[in-house]
């Protein structure tokens, strides 16, 4: 037990990787291994395709997510749960293989609350968590698939990271992340701005969702929004799709002018009507149906030939007047 995290692994030799004083087990590592050199096929991990969003607005951050989780092309629920309490002014939405951002929220959950006895029950600086994810992250060189937004509020203001499984972070006004995080980033772009009251953070944040898991498969379901005020509140809210609402646009439009890229070359095909002839064929019947020769490499099957252009008939077979009937 490392942590206060039970862990099963009971073999005597074992590598610092294997077990640190992190507190992940690495028992299926060892048995994927195992049955790879059994000839066995490795279980296929469960990963989130997933749309995640983290805004700072005048008085808080809003972290949301979408619902769905996937694996390959099975959708196992759509109510799953993809942002996690660290503290109680700290979360943060993770993406990426389920077991393994769900592993780190456990882990870094521990460690700040460790932290928090240590220093006098004080409030735990958001910066303090990101610097634990990171640092995880970082010890096990990208292994670990998950990515997580960390949004919260602290004695010096309100704070939003982004970090990747690698260990770098962005210190960021507002960021997305996941399958569907370049749909969602689009709309941030776009309509985010300097001084936003919660009520307009709070339809970007959704907007947002909604517009990723309607560019992506593997996001879906509904949107979960996590708001972190300033006073140190906390307000949960689960928001549907609009069901008689268009999808929200863009508010800057793309102008292309025209001539901007060159024609490299043109194809002209024809369009003619079933059973008719096009311009420069001949028509049907103007070459005798027979047996043709054939050519090099071919049989001396009995071809269609490109002028004919009616339906396929039904061939029928020639029975030879030396061939008993049945």
């Amino acid at each position: 037990m490392f942590n206060g995290i039970p862990t099963m692994m009971r073999y005597t030799a074992r590598s610092p990787y294997q077990c640190g004083s992190s507190g992940f087990s690495f028992d299926n590592c060892l048995r994927n291994k195992s049955l790879t050199e059994n000839g066995f096929l490795e279980p296929n991990r469960i990963s989130t395709g997933t749309t995640i969003v983290g805004i700072i607005y005048d008085g808080g951050v809003i972290i949301g997510a979408d619902s769905r989780a996937t694996n390959a092309n099975i959708i196992p629920s759509n109510n799953s749960r993809k942002i996690y309490e660290l503290q109680s002014n700290i979360y943060a939405g993770g993406a990426g293989v389920a077991q393994d951002t769900s592993a780190l929220m456990e882990v870094t959950r521990a460690q700040l609350e460790l932290h928090r006895m240590n220093t006098g029950f004080r409030k735990v600086p958001v910066r303090c968590a990101n610097q634990m994810v990171r640092q995880l992250l970082y010890r096990f060189s990208g292994n670990m698939q998950a990515n997580v937004i960390i949004g919260g509020v602290d004695r010096t203001g309100t704070h939003l990271f982004c970090t990747r499984f690698d260990g770098t972070t962005d210190t960021v006004p507002f960021t997305s992340l996941g399958s569907g995080n370049l749909a969602a980033m689009s709309m941030l772009e776009s309509r985010w701005t300097e001084g936003l009251d919660e009520q307009a953070a709070h339809d970007l944040a959704c907007d947002a969702v909604f517009v990723g898991m309607e560019n992506d498969l593997n996001s879906g379901g509904r949107a979960c929004l996590c708001i972190i005020r300033s006073d140190f509140s906390v307000h949960w809210k689960v928001q549907s799709p609009y069901p008689n609402k268009t999808s929200p646009m863009r508010s800057l439009l793309l102008a292309i002018r025209h001539g901007c890229s060159s024609v490299l070359s043109t194809i002209e095909h024809q369009v003619v009507p079933w059973g008719e002839t096009p311009v420069g064929c001949k028509a049907r019947g103007s070459r005798p149906r027979g047996r043709m020769d054939p050519g090099p490499g071919e049989t001396g099957n009995r071809r269609r030939g490109a002028e004919t252009l009616g339906p396929p008939k039904a061939k029928r077979r020639r029975l030879d007047a030396d061939e008993p009937a049945k």
